[in-house]
């Protein structure tokens, strides 16, 4: 008895409690199943003799619902699908993230293109780069590129408000700037903005000469990625100008000369003054003698051209006085090409002097032989009838009278001097002329010349040689188609 009861004792301890199994550990420990959640069905756990009569395989089956996997098995696989679902939404998401990034950085760079091809200064560089390619004319045409496909263009009117005067043609400063932008770099400078309209102006230099202005207007505004504000500038003109400095060219020169500037008739409107030739005094009562005036023409840029021509349509020379800006004087205007180097420079003419003098005289030409005959016999005979050399001058003047208009004064003298002085004469002989000089032709129109004449008239007296010299200028005119002798000075 003693024995049996050791014997069931004995088995007692050696059957494995519920919780002691080996595999209801793990699921114990993994799961955390209790009592409660075991199925209905299975015997208590301290109904010993059922619990050892039970099929342990039996009851795993049950529990797991399996008979051919393990519980590991059966627990990894729900966990790899939720893990391939995270991974494949997470590389979703990283799709639309890269995808949202992309697109917000070309649209950062759009955005950055067109807010650099707003600015004014893209607009004036294009400018800048037009003018200097295809120079200045009535319009400038340049284009603009906004993002590298789409390009605006634009047709700029060119006013040239360069202020010249009658006998410079502006279009010569234009062409001159052409020149100068071909060899000079065209660049330009903010000069000025007007807050109220908004519009630009910038200033456009050839090297160191500003010779022109634009002004840009602003147009259409819009703003992208709530920061960046762009601006549809669009330029309103090119305006032309020349520096304020010019000079004056004053030229006096006989009334009945002809002034011509760069090729053009100088208009009566530029005379500031007229006046009698003094020394035509007694032949302006018998021909129309020519006085001098006194032209004055302001506001000139570049040197001129400036030529006189006589009353017969021959150019005679003048004088040349330049009167530079520090009072200095030339004689000649070619010189300044030498003294002040660049004569491209537009301008470079009227920064460096005040004024031009030009004066011109009456023409001296070679006088004719024919004319030189008819002087000499008129001067010579005239100087016989004093010294009563001339035949028949003794009875009256008539000698002489061929020499002198009829109401000349000098008949009228020597008339006088032929009743009262000539008997005086002391008795000569032997008289001749030596030392001849016709000199200082000067013809101031078709019927009116002076000249210069000088002779040594040689007497003998009681055996002695006696010399009268003549030293004079003598004023001709022409009457009924005969030179006489209007005055002698």
């Amino acid at each position: 008895m003693a024995d049996n009861i050791k014997e069931k004792e004995t088995e007692k301890n050696n059957t494995p409690k519920w919780d002691e199994h080996p595999r209801r550990k793990n699921k114990r420990s993994e799961g955390s199943v209790s009592y409660y959640d075991l199925p209905q069905d299975i015997p208590a756990p301290d109904d010993e003799e059922n619990l050892s009569d039970m099929n342990l395989d039996d009851s795993e089956e049950d529990i797991t619902g399996s008979d051919t996997r393990t519980s590991d098995d059966s627990q990894a696989e729900p966990e790899k699908k939720r893990s391939s679902l995270i991974w494949i939404l997470y590389t979703l998401w990283c799709l639309i993230l890269a995808a949202g990034m992309f697109y917000t950085l070309d649209y950062a760079k759009k955005s950055l293109t067109l807010y650099e091809a707003a600015r004014p200064e893209r607009l004036m560089e294009s400018l800048v780069s037009s003018v200097s390619a295809d120079g200045l004319s009535d319009h400038a045409s340049l284009s603009k590129s906004m993002d590298g496909k789409t390009t605006i263009s634009y047709n700029i009117a060119v006013n040239n408000t360069v202020s010249c005067n009658y006998f410079e043609n502006p279009y010569t400063y234009v062409a001159q700037l052409n020149d100068i932008l071909d060899r000079t770099p065209l660049t330009y400078e903010k000069t000025g903005q007007d807050f109220s309209s908004g519009a630009l102006t910038y200033a456009l230099f050839a090297g160191e000469l500003h010779f022109g202005d634009i002004k840009l207007l602003p147009g259409n505004s819009y703003t992208r990625m709530k920061l960046l504000t762009m601006t549809d500038w669009e330029p309103e003109s090119i305006s032309i100008f020349k520096k304020p400095a010019d000079y004056s060219i004053q030229i006096e020169i006989p009334d009945n000369f002809t002034a011509t500037v760069n090729g053009m008739p100088v208009p009566d409107e530029y005379t500031i003054s007229e006046e009698e030739c003094s020394d035509l005094e007694f032949c302006k009562k018998y021909v129309q003698t020519p006085g001098k005036k006194t032209i004055l023409i302001p506001g000139f840029q570049d040197e001129a051209t400036v030529d006189i021509t006589d009353s017969n349509g021959e150019k005679v020379e003048c004088t040349v006085e330049i009167i530079s800006e520090n009072k200095a004087e030339d004689s000649n205007t070619d010189s300044m090409s030498d003294s002040y180097g660049n004569t491209d420079y537009p301008g470079w003419y009227a920064s460096r002097i005040n004024q031009i003098n030009y004066r011109c005289g009456f023409p001296s030409p070679e006088i004719p032989e024919d004319l030189k005959e008819t002087i000499l016999d008129m001067t010579e005979n005239y100087s016989l009838f004093f010294t009563r050399d001339l035949p028949g001058s003794t009875a009256s003047i008539d000698p002489i009278r061929y020499i002198f208009p009829e109401d000349s004064e000098y008949l009228k003298l020597a008339e006088t001097y032929r009743r009262q002085d000539m008997e005086i004469i002391v008795a000569h002989s032997n008289t001749h002329f030596e030392n001849v000089t016709i000199d200082d032709y000067t013809v101031y129109n078709s019927e009116c010349f002076s000249c210069h004449v000088a002779f040594d008239k040689i007497m003998t007296m009681y055996g002695k040689e006696v010399v009268d010299d003549t030293d004079s200028v003598y004023y001709f005119v022409m009457i009924d188609g005969e030179w006489k002798i209007a005055d002698i000075r």
